[in-house]
């Protein structure tokens, strides 16, 4: 099964658009091993809870507190120990390929023009949620 660590962005578009890949991603679960970090959660709750997102698409705190518990029950919670500077051009998108690194994950899911340019760190290939989409398809159809 394959292994993989979707970053935050995509966690936050899982939240607040229902029918767009990464909600499509969060709904198929059960078809790969998703991993995260307290990292991760943090820098997605830090983000859900912007006023102009919450008031945008209206989320509640429970709505996001919901939201953080149900990734803590569908992913598995790498240690965060490793650390590393691997993204020059955004530090902060660093923790994402630690994830994967910790995780023996397999690939990295995101719309970041940062890790996207990366391609592969390490052995973990970094895809849009588009892509990933096609290869749990993929990973579905027999032959």
């Amino acid at each position: 099964m394959l292994k993989a660590v979707p970053d935050v962005n995509l966690h936050v578009s899982g939240a607040i658009k229902r029918n767009g890949h990464p909600a499509q991603i969060l709904d198929r679960t059960e078809e790969f091993l998703p991993y995260t970090s307290e990292a991760i959660l943090e820098d997605t709750a830090r983000v859900l809870h912007y006023k102009r997102i919450q008031k945008r698409f209206n989320l509640t705190e429970e709505d996001i507190l919901d939201y953080l518990e149900g990734l803590r029950i569908t992913h598995t919670l790498v240690s965060g120990k490793l650390q590393a500077s691997i993204v020059d051009a955004d530090p902060d998108d660093d923790k994402i390929i630690t994830c994967a690194l910790e995780a023996g994950a397999d690939y990295i899911i995101t719309g970041d023009p940062h890790l996207l340019n990366l391609k592969e760190y390490r052995e973990v290939r970094i895809v849009t949620p588009r892509a990933f989409l096609e290869l749990l398809d993929r990973e579905k159809s027999p032959g």
